[in-house]
């Protein structure tokens, strides 16, 4: 996760000292699809790295069935919630503002945007909040692609930051 970010990434002064456990909501996206996929790079982003422990996605969706609540979509408050009653300490939700592919200079350019955050799921305050949006500069590269690239770059600037605020 050596990797340089322009991500925009923001950590409380308290840190994430207290959050071990997390469970990632899917994304709010133009498509139920695009939200999912999205949140599922993260998911594999942050098992890559083993800094935080995931609370497993059938698991979610049991709880989620009782309560009878949508995954997608969810306030902050609700998110934080839920994910209490997952056994997690936070809750990762996430907008995906663009996921399309722009004509540039006659080529089909990727361009993806997504903004993340974690909350205490005891507090309901934000732990973190990451944003990065790019165009991508490989002319080959499909769009998932180039999201797995973005939801790398987020990534690897909220670790350096995290490390840092320790």
């Amino acid at each position: 996760l050596e990797t340089d970010s322009d991500a925009n990434v923001y950590v409380a002064p308290t840190g994430s000292k207290n959050i071990s456990k997390i469970a990632i909501m899917p994304f709010k996206g133009p498509t139920e699809l695009i939200g999912q996929s999205v949140s599922d790079m993260f998911v594999t982003e942050i098992l890559r790295s083993q800094y935080y422990e995931l609370v497993e996605r059938s698991q979610m969706a049991n709880v989620l069935s009782e309560s009878e609540l949508s995954l997608s979509g969810l306030s902050a408050t609700k998110a934080a919630e839920v994910g209490g009653m997952m056994g997690a300490d936070g809750v990762m939700i996430g907008t995906v503002s663009e996921y399309e592919t722009v004509a540039h200079r006659g080529r089909a350019i990727p361009v993806v945007g997504i903004s993340a955050r974690l909350i205490d799921c005891k507090t309901g305050k934000i732990i973190w909040s990451v944003a990065f949006a790019d165009r991508s500069d490989d002319r080959g590269a499909t769009l998932p692609e180039h999201a797995r690239r973005v939801v790398h770059e987020m990534m690897a600037g909220l670790y350096k930051k995290l490390r840092t605020a320790r």
